[in-house]
């Protein structure tokens, strides 16, 4: 997979020209999520060996001694028994624990998808909208209509004012990728910027290649 992304370029100094957009490589997998991943992996592994260790110790294959022993010390048991406030404290920590896990759960379920974009706001007729299923269905149909192009997917993300446009294409292997990624910066992506009023749009181009390559036999 090949990944770009089109920033058009800034506007020339007086007297020059304009140079081409900024065409930078950028991965899928952000410091965010690696660490969100090493994190969960680790703690995995830690749940999973204290698991396995009590599981052990329950089949007494550390010794008959051992796991005939109660889960609380007498010390441990007898500093519980003298506080009755305890046990609550600990059910209380518990639950705190748990809302603080669920919440956590609902954020790796959220997106910054954006599902509508903002086109002109008058307070007397009222704010007028884009659906972004229109603009990202009509980007996908104009990409799959290209020679060597078997789907295309695309996306708006981050925010209503500033959207990302992803655009993940697959290709067939019959035509050229460079020439491929030409015809989509140049022609879909400057639509759609066209389209939504905002020649400044960035977009992210992710070109999926085959493992083997076709021949074009037109």
């Amino acid at each position: 997979m090949t990944t770009t992304e089109d920033r058009p370029a800034p506007a020339p100094a007086p007297g020059g020209t304009a140079g081409p957009a900024a065409l930078l490589p950028r991965t899928r997998a952000r410091g965010v999520v690696r660490a969100n991943r090493v994190v969960l992996a680790l703690l995995g592994l830690l749940l999973a060996a204290a698991g396995a260790a009590a599981l052990a110790v329950v089949l007494g294959l550390f010794g008959s001694r051992l796991a005939d022993r109660p889960v609380l010390d007498t010390p441990v048991a007898g500093f519980v028994d003298a506080r009755p406030w305890a046990w609550p404290v600990v059910g209380v920590a518990g639950a705190l624990l748990a809302l603080l896990c669920l919440r956590w759960l609902l954020a790796q379920a959220r997106s910054d998808r954006v599902t509508r974009l903002p086109l002109a706001r008058d307070p007397r007729r009222g704010d007028t909208e884009l659906d972004a299923a229109a603009l990202t269905g009509a980007v996908e149909d104009e990409v799959e209509g290209y020679h060597g192009v078997t789907r295309a997917r695309a996306g708006l993300s981050g925010a209503a004012t500033a959207p990302l446009l992803t655009l993940t294409v697959t290709l067939d292997g019959r035509v050229d990728a460079g020439e491929l990624h030409t015809r989509v910066v140049d022609s879909a992506i400057a639509h759609a910027r066209q389209a939504l009023g905002r020649p400044d749009l960035p977009a992210r181009v992710e070109l999926v290649l085959p493992r083997r390559t076709r021949r074009d036999v037109r």
